[in-house]
């Protein structure tokens, strides 16, 4: 399987190459998510037909998926949690691959990010950017508070739901939000684990 052209500008050749790579592994556990109102997001496999997305793309059904391969897929909600801006659905086969979670309490500020979607509906874009801490934001829930992820990879309308992976392709956070600018929000991976355990999913 090859995917011609994915390659990051200006960095070294080794790393260029090796991100490539990653990206070749990782395109075909991320799906398009669209929703009944002709609106669009990304979401990722966490299991075989399990996949997760935002819950903010779910506000009106029917929902279906697109895979990798242009395969059009119905999709029914099994756990919805606004708060927490997080959505699995089930797809009525168990396509593949599931992409892995990491925890993200091991990350280190500077550790390279991909956040990867359909960015303005451009299809499998990728961004490039670093871990750049925590920020605790107010969710009027029962949880209070929620901590958030921080990079400065770019998102866009389109790349909600979709996968920020670290440098090996594994799924660190959920990519949720733009703030000032120049910095974007994820809800990290350890919710998307709780929840799946919680749901049963």
């Amino acid at each position: 399987m090859a995917f011609p052209g994915w390659t990051v500008a200006g960095l070294p050749a080794a790393v260029d190459a090796a991100l490539g790579a990653v990206l070749e592994q990782v395109i075909p556990g991320v799906v398009r998510v669209w929703n009944g109102r002709g609106g669009f997001g990304a979401g990722f496999l966490v299991r075989p037909g399990l996949v997760v997305t935002s819950a903010h793309l779910l506000a009106r059904g029917p929902h279906r998926v697109t895979l990798w391969t242009g395969e059009h897929l119905s999709a029914v909600p099994v756990i919805v949690e606004p708060e927490l801006d997080l959505a699995v659905l089930r797809l009525p086969q168990p396509v593949g691959p599931a992409l892995p979670l990491r925890d993200p309490a091991t990350l280190r500020v500077g550790s390279l990010m991909l956040a990867l979607g359909h960015p303005w509906g451009e299809p499998y874009s990728v961004t490039l950017g670093v871990f750049s801490g925590w920020v605790t934001v107010r969710t009027g829930g029962p949880r209070r508070t929620l901590r958030l992820l921080r990079t400065d990879a770019a998102l866009a309308p389109g790349n909600s739901g979709g996968p920020l992976l670290d440098a090996w392709g594994r799924v660190v956070g959920v990519s949720a939000m733009v703030v000032g600018g120049d910095q974007s929000l994820a809800v990290p991976a350890d919710a998307v684990d709780g929840l799946i355990r919680e749901g049963n999913g």
